[in-house]
């Protein structure tokens, strides 16, 4: 009899924090991180109105990204703007043009949208397959040395705020310019994210989530709630591998001169991962919760005191680590402009005053995306 009860007090203890998502319990808001798009006073003013913005999100319709990274980018820096600003200003626009229900500027985003699929923009850059075949970043711990892996990494992340577009203009494509899109996107999808779809990852939480935020945002797009549950079940696994039981991500918080501005770069991306996982109807498991809450903590422990935030000791890899104090980044990450409202929503813990990171994150502030994880987190409803 005694048994029985421990057992049964094990289950009740245990059976929450084990819980699997089940494809009933999603359930999809229609525009991604939110069921209506509306007015938003953090939302820039982006607008179709304007020529230079229509020219801006033109110029990445076709555009040769491969011929630009292989020119200018490395193992250290990417970059990438070239593809990253103009998916911004797009997403800012259609976002500003939905919520004043600006018919004439929906228009023009749909027209965008359209042609982005006709040309196949992003095709040509490598596949994960293509990457087999080239060398690792990072060879000899050389921030010169090409990084294959990013002309993948944000050929896939720019599609996947493509596909964040799509879904929010879905509801006005005609039949002809749907089944465009589509075409494109299950195109992109086979490409760039089926062959990585619950691929496990030895260290590092980087870009839409290593690929799950993107494919939450494909299974919206084509209504699969399975799939959409089972990227969650298997991303919060990963997620419970990846950061460790006091708040510090393997690979991202020991990066050197750059551990401070990686490990907000990786937590930034998981509760914003976490955040549609809840919205959608997923229950956040009590051992990740806990470990976002130290992760957030650690965040606040490296702009307080950060030589007592690198100390800590680990014994993986640090190929990627920067070794170069004329390159260190001694804030949080930039990018992650929204971190603080996530950190608060997620968490429930307040973002330490960081200076530099609120100084650097205006610039960010004015592309009004974040797309690391594909929503602006100052639109949120707190």
């Amino acid at each position: 009899m005694k048994k029985i009860f421990i057992l049964f007090f094990f289950l009740i203890i245990c059976l929450p924090a084990l819980a699997k998502v089940k494809s009933k319990d999603i359930n999809f808001p229609g525009k991604f991180y939110t069921d209506k798009i509306k007015t938003c006073t953090s939302m820039p003013d982006i607008s179709f109105d304007l020529n230079f913005y229509v020219t801006k999100v033109e110029s990445l319709i076709g555009y040769d990204w491969p011929a630009d990274w292989k020119a200018n980018s490395n193992s250290m820096t990417v970059k990438h703007e070239k593809i990253t600003v103009p998916i911004k200003m797009f997403l800012a626009a259609i976002h500003n043009a939905i919520s004043k229900n600006d018919i004439e500027s929906i228009n023009v985003s749909k027209r965008l949208l359209v042609h982005l699929a006709k040309e196949d923009t992003l095709y040509n850059s490598i596949s994960i397959e293509g990457l087999k075949n080239k060398p690792k970043c990072w060879v000899n711990n050389d921030p010169n040395s090409p990084c294959w892996f990013h002309q993948y990494e944000f050929a896939r992340g720019v599609f996947s705020n493509y596909m964040i577009a799509a879904v929010w203009l879905k509801s006005e494509l005609n039949d002809e310019e749907y089944k465009i899109v589509n075409r494109y996107i299950i195109k992109m999808y086979e490409k760039f994210l089926k062959p990585i779809e619950f691929q496990e990852e030895e260290a590092g939480i980087y870009q839409m989530a290593n690929g799950g935020t993107s494919v939450l945002v494909y299974s919206s797009w084509i209504n699969d709630k399975n799939l959409a549950a089972n990227e969650i079940n298997f991303r919060f696994k990963e997620f419970n591998k990846l950061i460790f039981k006091d708040g510090y991500i393997n690979n991202n918080s020991f990066r050197g001169y750059r551990a401070q501005w990686y490990h907000t770069y990786g937590l930034n991306i998981a509760l914003g991962y976490v955040y549609i996982a809840d919205l959608w109807g997923a229950k956040i498991p009590r051992s990740l919760k806990k470990k976002l809450i130290n992760s957030s903590k650690v965040a606040n422990l490296a702009i307080k005191d950060w030589d007592k935030f690198r100390k800590r000791k680990f014994d993986g890899k640090k190929s990627n680590a920067i070794s170069d104090p004329l390159n260190a980044r001694k804030h949080t990450h930039q990018n992650a402009f929204g971190i603080d409202t996530l950190m608060e929503i997620v968490t429930g813990v307040k973002l330490e005053n960081d200076p530099v990171y609120l100084q650097k994150r205006k610039k960010e502030l004015k592309d009004g995306i974040d797309d690391l994880i594909g929503f602006n987190p100052n639109c949120l409803e707190k």
